[in-house]
């Protein structure tokens, strides 16, 4: 997996969210494809945290 900067880490969290948020009301919603995109997304947010609580570490360094 590519590493990325926390402002693409937003940015891929948002446009999952957005996606998730699309295919949700579709009439039939694609349950296994609503699932990968949503885990996906907890995946980056977690990405996030971690390279937010290492920035905050480095500073009170």
């Amino acid at each position: 997996m590519t590493l990325l900067n926390a402002r693409q880490l937003r940015a891929e969290i948002a446009r999952l969210t957005r996606a998730l948020y699309e295919e949700a009301r579709k009439p039939e919603p694609d349950r296994s494809l609503v699932r990968l995109w949503d885990l996906r997304r907890e995946r980056l947010k977690e990405q996030l945290w971690i390279l937010e609580m290492n920035a905050t570490a480095a500073r009170w360094r």
